[in-house]
């Protein structure tokens, strides 16, 4: 089977999920730990609705409320996580099924396979880390992928494989918050450090996760992520071939 080929059936195949963007990332000089052995991961990710977003912006206390209500089934972010990750073992199969050798990187997976360091939540090659080696965007002050496109209202998952992908790497995107510190002052456990993400500092020195309580503040109050909502455009999907 000629890589093109493959290629564009994969890309249809992920179109065809309702995927807003897809990218082909070299992982290859990342370490065995990161990769599983892996050359290639496959990004992809789907954009929160801007209604969603206005109405979480709206209420502080959005998530609060809705684990006392016991609604967070029917939450459009969660039920976003829980489709690209559905995607994301869907592409495993997919690749598997055409010859190929493939990881999902799926919540579910990676605590299934041991992947995910529940202790320290966190995982060895986290999705944010491929979509800034796609150049995709960068990690902002509240630890979370920033986009020029989409701020950080995005869902992303990602899946590893040795199948032959035309594959691109850039280096990681200075970020672009400057003195916006607007996701540290609505913060209110005090989680975020307000410390500029640089390649190499620990995560600790920017957020400590276990004050985090999700409340999806930081998403909806950054200014790229406004710049998102105030668009009048549709999403479409992009992809780096």
């Amino acid at each position: 089977m000629e890589a093109d080929f493959f290629q564009k059936g994969l890309q249809t195949e992920l179109e065809k999920q309702g995927v807003d963007f897809i990218y082909f990332v070299d992982i290859s000089h990342l370490t065995d730990k990161q990769t599983k052995g892996y050359s290639t991961a496959i990004l992809f990710g789907i954009a929160l609705s801007k209604d969603y977003l206005e109405k979480v912006a709206a209420n502080p206390d959005y998530v609060e409320q809705m684990k006392n209500n016991k609604t967070i089934k029917s939450d459009e972010f969660h039920l976003t996580e829980l489709k690209t990750d559905k995607i994301a073992d869907n592409i495993e199969k997919y690749i598997v099924s055409k010859g190929f050798k493939a990881y999902s990187q799926s919540e579910e997976n990676i605590l299934k396979t041991g992947y995910y360091d529940n202790e320290n939540r966190k995982t060895p090659l986290p999705h944010k880390t491929i979509a800034g080696l796609a150049g995709l965007g960068w990690i902002g002050k509240h630890n979370l992928l920033v986009t020029e496109k989409y701020g950080s209202a995005i869902s992303m998952c990602s899946v590893l494989t040795n199948a032959p992908l035309d594959s691109k790497r850039q280096e990681p995107s200075i970020p672009l918050c400057g003195n916006c510190n607007i996701c540290r002052d609505i913060c209110k456990t005090n989680a975020i450090k307000g410390k500029t993400w640089y390649c190499g500092i620990e995560r600790e020195k920017i957020i400590d996760v276990f004050q985090c309580t999700t409340c999806l503040q930081c998403i909806v109050q950054c200014p790229w992520t406004k710049k998102y909502m105030n668009k009048n455009e549709k999403a479409h999907t992009h992809n780096n071939v």
